[in-house]
């Protein structure tokens, strides 16, 4: 956004005004109006806290990433993302590194990070883990310069990510993804990469999809980085071997059941650096968003995230 566009945000505190948190709202999201009844209570149940918040509202595609960068500069103890996986990719690119703290109110499609650490999707709970949940500390990942919280995915997912986002598809949620991954997944031929993990030899292989992943859930259903923890200074690679029509079923079918075998059709690795190069461009994408195409150079960034929590948060996510 160019910075004579900023007059056009919701105003916001002057400089010398004390707030404890913000809360980046997307005005326009498909799940705005339905929730947007609950912000005042929202706000009324955080002031009750003893917190002093505000609301801060988005005009359009990278303003979350303005208004982070915003609190941060003005030492804002938490921002409160009322949105869901995409927005906070955006905002988590002005807080890491900072000591400013990531909450979320879920209002996504499929609100992964929310699920992936418990925090509820009903709006008068998810509040209620930011005064009574706890902070900690944790990776994030970092492909081509930009950072990633849950995951990176090269191939098949891509592919659909950047379909849905250039067409109607979007508005349909859950359903689109699911209409494009069958258009796509059914007939993709996969594509050779050469792949270099930390200092090991150059590995050439056929993919059909590759994740990389800082957390373990993917596309909120199952989990291809199965022992990924956010906070243990490492990423997981899967590297989703090519397979046929009928083969592509049964790994799925493998992976949403969490069958041992699932570790035949992959290639499993953990690092903190890795380069991925294709021969031709291969699609991207980046916390379900579509972010360009390969090569693809991937590094851990530990402790770069401070995250609200539930004081109960599962136990294979955290080392």
């Amino acid at each position: 956004m160019k910075a004579g566009d900023e007059k056009q945000q919701m105003p916001v505190p002057a400089e010398t005004d004390r707030i404890s948190a913000v809360i980046i709202a997307n005005p326009v999201s498909g799940s705005f109006p339905r929730h947007h009844h609950n912000y005042n209570d929202t706000l009324a149940y955080l002031e009750a806290c003893g917190w002093q918040v505000e609301l801060w509202l988005t005009n359009g595609p990278g303003d979350a990433r303005t208004l982070a960068r915003r609190a941060v500069e003005r030492n804002v103890g938490r921002v409160i993302v009322a949105g869901g996986d995409g927005t906070i990719n955006e905002v988590i690119q002005e807080l890491a590194g900072s000591e400013t703290a990531l909450g979320v109110l879920p209002m996504g499609t499929v609100n992964v990070w929310a699920r992936e650490v418990g925090i509820p999707l009903a709006d008068a709970k998810a509040r209620e883990i930011l005064v009574h949940g706890q902070t900690r500390r944790i990776d994030l990942g970092r492909v081509n310069g930009r950072y990633f919280l849950l995951m990176v995915g090269i191939g098949v997912d891509g592919e659909v990510a950047q379909a849905v986002e250039r067409k109607p598809l979007k508005r349909l949620g859950v359903l689109g993804y699911a209409l494009a991954a069958l258009w796509f997944g059914t007939g993709y031929l996969g594509f050779p990469l050469t792949l270099r993990v930390d200092r090991a030899e150059p590995v050439r292989t056929r993919a059909l999809q590759v994740i990389v992943g800082n957390t373990q859930l993917y596309a909120g259903a199952f989990k291809f980085t199965w022992q990924a923890r956010c906070d243990d200074g490492l990423l997981d690679l899967c590297v989703v071997h090519k397979r046929g029509p009928l083969g592509r079923l049964l790994v799925l079918l493998d992976f949403v059941l969490k069958r041992e075998k699932r570790r035949l059709w992959v290639r499993y690795n953990t690092f903190r650096e890795a380069t991925i190069e294709t021969r031709d461009p291969v699609a991207i994408q980046i916390d379900g968003e579509p972010a360009g195409s390969t090569p693809a150079q991937v590094t851990i960034v530990p402790g770069a995230l401070k995250v609200i929590v539930p004081q109960a948060v599962p136990q294979e996510i955290f080392a």
